[in-house]
């Protein structure tokens, strides 16, 4: 593993300024949906990505819309090789889905950020992972879905932001949609499950407000879309 220094930052505590490691300073960041400077942002990293061994979307019965970011900083690229420096991916997801200002590479909160995945990146050099993304979502997916594990496709990657299906229940924010009641108002009940797919698909990209991240064809199969339509009884 790369030998990181061992940095000590100051944060402020209960009883005023304390030392501690970066490494452990850049876990409660990934952890506080206050690292973006926008007062609306509820995500936090660990929103989107875990870092723990396992497989790079599943983990803990967890399907992330983001990668694992177990052993991340051995990677050449990030988001699909669009990104070719870790600042700039953490950036990315700081400005286009948290709402906050980008963090330069002097800044405190960007290297404790960086002991935090270096940490939990024991593989020297590891391969970029691919990003694809699914463009054509005129259609909802012609497999045939399933309820039953339609909703375990909802709890693993839908609850956590946006609470029960069609109740909104516990959903992360006011903000978030109640699904799929929220497409079916603005869309028409014949429409709603493309409009669905396309928010899975694009996220915030669809164009229709919001800073939901994007689902590609790794992080989600157009099997477990089709599931999830059936569990919505948009099927």
């Amino acid at each position: 593993m790369r030998q990181t220094a061992f940095v000590l930052l100051l944060v402020a505590g209960c009883g005023g300024d304390q030392a501690i490691p970066a490494a452990q300073f850049g876990a409660r960041l990934f952890d506080d949906e206050k690292l973006s400077t926008s007062p609306f942002n509820a995500f936090a990293c660990r929103t989107c990505h875990t870092v723990e061994a396992g497989a790079p979307f599943v983990v803990q019965e967890r399907l992330d819309s983001g990668y694992n970011l177990a052993d991340t900083v051995g990677r050449p690229s990030w988001w699909g090789s669009y990104q070719t420096t870790l600042l700039d991916a953490i950036n990315t997801c700081l400005e286009s889905f948290m709402g906050g200002r980008r963090l330069s590479a002097d800044d405190d909160q960007a290297r404790a950020l960086y002991a935090y995945l270096d940490a939990g990146s024991p593989t020297p050099q590891v391969a970029a992972l691919p990003l694809t993304i699914v463009r054509d979502v005129a259609a909802p997916p012609t497999s045939t879905g399933e309820a039953r594990r339609g909703s375990q496709v909802w709890a693993a990657a839908c609850r956590r932001c946006h609470g029960a299906a069609h109740t909104g229940a516990g959903r992360l924010t006011s903000k978030a949609s109640i699904v799929p009641g929220s497409s079916i108002t603005q869309f028409g009940a014949q429409a709603a499950a493309v409009a669905v797919v396309e928010k899975i698909r694009h996220g915030r990209f669809f164009n229709i407000g919001g800073v939901m991240p994007f689902y590609s064809a790794e992080a989600m199969t157009d099997q477990q879309v089709a599931d999830l339509l059936v569990y919505l009884r948009l099927r």
